[in-house]
């Protein structure tokens, strides 16, 4: 019974609203929605920084490309910057890391 309730208590733990989880990310106040070429990507700015986080799109037959360059395009249409510098997340599938320079 102990067991179980340390399982719950860390699957509770890892699906509430903190910002390093997809549920914290979904309810970012920053969060903006944007469709790009049919993508509907989500985009959160990081306060006091130029840094952008891009994440959402098809999940299945997906083209790789397209939906970066869509990420890019809704972080650059979000922030009136231009993205300077992207990396994926190791953590978050097709969540893309981004720095603009205005």
């Amino acid at each position: 019974m102990k067991k179980l309730k340390m399982v719950l208590f860390f699957s509770a733990l890892t699906i509430t609203g903190c910002s390093s989880t997809y549920v914290g990310k979904v309810s970012d106040p920053s969060r903006k929605v944007v469709n790009v070429d049919g993508y509907e990507i989500n985009v959160i700015s990081h306060v006091d920084s130029d840094s952008y986080e891009a994440f959402g799109g098809e999940s299945f037959g997906y083209d790789a490309l397209k939906l970066k360059r869509a990420q890019v395009s809704a972080i650059e249409n979000v922030s009136g910057c231009k993205v300077v510098d992207s990396e994926y997340s190791n953590t978050f599938v097709r969540t893309l890391h981004a720095q603009v320079k205005c």
